[in-house]
């Protein structure tokens, strides 16, 4: 883990917080910023990534959802956003379940297998069709849903019973997933959130003023 850096370990956290975020925004008033909603999900399509940043598209802007909402779930007094519990609940479950997919050999085969389905539908729709999302919401619902912890998302009725929305927020969720295994990857832990929370809200300050990136990591191998 010595080729990666406290920046990686920010970056990847930022991802897991970016997709909590969305899914709460989507959740609860039926609408995301676009920009961070196409970043996560690219993410799970990113095999050869060049560096950890590369993952979210190789530009910091792609990631300040994410940068905001860190900022401010880690209590970094001059946040823009504020504090929201529900979003660091979503975040944590998705660094647990990321463990309890990594570890059965065959939920993570078939997650890759209807991620190789979504791609070859991206090919013929665009890639964001209805079609594409709901692929990648089959791999979710399939194959991780039933994991612990379940994650239980609350928002207005109204939002949650459409097709759609119910479709992206489990893409979200995987993308989260997806995050939380490249944050693994780079040598980030849960005991390390408590220890290096300053680490982590000095990088996510950074990104917020400027692009970086560092090393690289591949979609759904666990290690």
């Amino acid at each position: 883990m010595s080729n990666y850096t406290d920046q990686d370990r920010a970056i990847a956290l930022i991802g897991i917080y970016q997709a909590a975020k969305l899914v709460f925004d989507l959740a609860t008033t039926g609408k995301i910023d676009e920009k961070s909603y196409q970043t996560s999900i690219n993410s799970l399509f990113m095999d050869n990534p060049s560096s950890t940043l590369d993952v979210y598209g190789n530009e910091a802007i792609n990631l300040q959802v994410g940068v905001k909402t860190l900022l401010s779930q880690m209590g970094a007094s001059d946040a823009e956003e504020i504090r929201n519990l529900e979003v660091t609940r979503y975040a944590l479950n998705l660094i647990l379940l990321e463990r309890s997919l990594a570890k059965d050999g065959d939920a993570l085969a078939k997650v890759a297998k209807t991620l190789d389905t979504a791609t070859n539908q991206r090919a013929h729709f665009d890639d964001w069709h209805e079609n594409v999302i709901a692929s990648i919401a089959r791999a979710y619902t399939e194959n991780v849903s039933q994991l612990s912890p379940r994650i239980m998302v609350k928002g207005q009725h109204g939002h949650l019973q459409k097709p759609q929305n119910a479709n992206k927020i489990r893409a979200l969720l995987l993308a989260g997933i997806r995050s939380a295994m490249l944050w693994r990857q780079v040598g980030g832990t849960r005991w390390g959130l408590l220890w290096n929370r300053k680490k982590y809200l000095q990088n996510a300050q950074a990104l917020y003023r400027s692009d970086s990136n560092s090393s690289d990591n591949n979609r759904f191998k666990s290690n």
